[in-house]
């Protein structure tokens, strides 16, 4: 996967980060190709039930790295580039019936915030923030920044963030739901994978149904969310998991769930 994106597996766990901290890991092709061919191991690998991403470094993320262009590329080839390598990246986070967690180590910033809010949840400290930089540079926001925004805050909340340039803190997010935790700096990571592991132990494919049922709810009305649940459950219905659940529950302990 290259040196710009380190992957790590240790029970159920994954655990994704971006390792261009020189350049605050900001986004180039190489972090890009890291991140996709990540995912697609986590979505290939049974053995893989929970994801962890993080940064390398003092930040998550700096957002796009402004050096990859060249001076030749057009403004509808930038657009383009979007497009063709943004688009299909976002996809495959909520398209992976895994929960990620995003430990935000430092600033997440442009793209970067987007990479942030596309983690199922986040892990970050008082001293972490979320930055939509674009408008500090001349630019509106990309990589689904919008998107990902106004369905955790709101319109006008959103289109606050979007055009004041102003980092988030922690507090700050987690006010506004846009992290789900608050811990110390040196507990980001852990505390990501100490929870990550917690849901490892959960029934994963029940896990994944949440999620493909709660992303299907945010642009679809309720009747075809309620049909869209249903058909869902079918895979449910089938799994060892739900037997084993209820069996459990009869006769009252744990119970010990594969994912499957």
């Amino acid at each position: 996967m290259g040196k710009a994106v380190l992957f790590d597996l240790l029970e159920g766990v994954a655990t994704i980060t971006l390792n261009r901290p020189d350049r605050y890991n900001a986004v180039n092709q190489d972090l890009v190709d890291g991140i996709s061919k990540s995912l697609q191991k986590c979505e290939q690998d049974e053995a893989i039930r929970a994801v962890v991403i993080t940064g390398s470094g003092r930040g998550f993320c700096a957002g796009a790295d402004m050096s990859v262009f060249g001076e030749d590329v057009t403004p509808e080839q930038r657009a383009q580039y979007i497009i063709d390598e943004y688009q299909p990246l976002m996809n495959q986070f909520f398209t992976l019936k895994k929960p990620i967690i995003g430990a935000i180590n430092g600033t997440a910033a442009g793209v970067g915030a987007a990479f942030a809010l596309a983690c199922d949840f986040r892990v970050m400290s008082a001293q972490s923030g979320i930055l939509y930089a674009f408008v500090n540079i001349g630019l509106g926001p990309d990589g689904g920044a919008s998107w990902l925004l106004s369905r955790q805050v709101g319109y006008s909340k959103a289109l606050e963030i979007a055009i004041s340039g102003n980092k988030l803190k922690g507090e700050e997010c987690l006010s506004l739901g846009l992290t789900n935790r608050l811990v110390d700096d040196q507990y980001i990571l852990s505390e990501a994978q100490s929870w990550a592991k917690k849901l490892a132990n959960c029934p994963t494919l029940a896990v994944g149904i949440a999620k493909e049922d709660i992303f299907f709810s945010m642009t679809n009305n309720l009747n075809d969310t309620i049909a869209f649940e249903a058909n869902q459950q079918i895979e449910a219905f089938k799994s060892h998991d739900l037997k084993e659940g209820v069996t459990a529950f009869i006769e009252k302990r744990k119970p010990n769930f594969l994912g499957k």
